[in-house]
């Protein structure tokens, strides 16, 4: 029996949380994730696939302007549609149709990274529909992630060398904190902001983490993780949880008594909380690519290494150009853009 039509319909923020109960989607595809975007230059649209009466599917739909009245879509691991690949490329092109029509022609493109995984029959379908690779990936391209069974199983998958540094930690008096005060956030983004000058990354001003921790935390997605030895905040991690899942999304470390391991000890932590929350899977969000030695995020990818999980390979960004023209010129100034934004990361720094 044939299956029956798939249509797209616009939600309201309520009709897309409740929808979303009954579909498993990543945090970044949430209602919560599109009103937190909103007060940060993006404009956020919700919408629904549906076969007949019945959601099959969501999209989180960021839209943001461009100059002379521009804009461009961007759907952040997503859309989310339970189907195999080639009814997936369908959906996507359907959400793409609706977005289109709903921006009219002042819409350059549409930018979507989907939760999938890479696979070459999933990137010839999305050509063969007029998609092409974005120049980068907005998310992480490879990540690792690591199932959660029971703490004993999760204990036992760390190599040993994880173990004794977490060991270590216990020994040499750093203490592990889950905070809740909004005062502890200066704190945190001072030893932010070093991270970033030692590892050379680009970060938000304070005020999108302020926004951020008061935004999740009070919805209860969020815990604030810190190590602290003499009183003093050595490290400190945001972590979310979502139904099925948490993720290792922001985080920092001092140089301060690093010896002490305190960021292996704030992962214990978080994970044996994740466990303790139902989540079957933790996400250490974004490594470097296997085998490449000299990428930067090496280092960081060593430490999670240690903590087991597997390594990961998402399907990226693939853009689908609207007005082509003035889309080659938005790569290009794009293009520009990033290399800014790269000798800002080589000198260390919040914009």
């Amino acid at each position: 029996m044939p299956k029956s039509k798939l249509s797209v319909r616009r939600l309201t923020p309520e009709d897309y949380k409740k929808a979303g109960d009954g579909i498993p989607h990543h945090f970044l595809q949430s209602a919560e994730w599109g009103l937190f975007k909103s007060r940060h230059g993006w404009e956020p649209q919700y919408w629904g696939l549906y076969r007949e009466k019945s959601c099959a599917g969501l999209a989180l739909v960021l839209r943001r302007s461009l100059p002379r009245g521009y804009v461009f879509a961007y759907i952040p691991k997503g859309p989310t549609f339970a189907g195999g690949e080639e009814e997936f490329s369908e959906a996507a092109g359907l959400l793409a149709e609706a977005v289109r029509a709903h921006a009219g022609k002042k819409l350059l493109f549409i930018r979507m990274e989907p939760h999938l995984l890479r696979t070459e029959p999933l990137e010839r379908t999305f050509r063969r529909k007029g998609w092409v690779p974005a120049p980068y990936d907005v998310q992480y391209r490879f990540t690792r992630r690591i199932r959660i069974t029971d703490l004993e199983s999760l204990w036992a998958s760390f190599t040993s060398k994880q173990r004794n540094k977490i060991r270590t930690a216990e020994r040499k008096g750093v203490e592990i904190k889950r905070l809740s005060d909004k005062k502890e956030l200066k704190a945190w983004y001072e030893i932010y902001c070093e991270t970033a000058r030692r590892n050379r990354i680009f970060i938000h001003p304070f005020s999108y983490y302020e926004d951020f921790f008061e935004s999740f935390h009070s919805a209860g997605f969020l815990s604030f993780w810190a190590a602290f030895f003499n009183d003093h905040m050595m490290a400190g991690a945001f972590i979310i949880h979502y139904p099925g899942e948490s993720i290792y999304m922001y985080s920092g470390s001092s140089d301060f008594e690093r010896q002490r391991r305190p960021n292996e000890a704030i992962q214990w932590a978080a994970l044996r909380e994740a466990a303790e929350r139902g989540a079957q899977e933790y996400d250490l969000w974004g490594v470097a690519p296997p085998g490449e030695k000299s990428h930067p995020w090496n280092g960081l990818s060593e430490f999670k290494s240690g903590f087991g999980g597997r390594v990961q390979e998402f399907a990226g960004c693939w853009d689908l150009p609207v007005r082509r023209g003035l889309y080659r010129l938005f790569l290009f100034a794009e293009k520009m853009r990033r290399f800014a934004l790269l000798m800002k990361k080589k000198r260390g720094g919040a914009g």
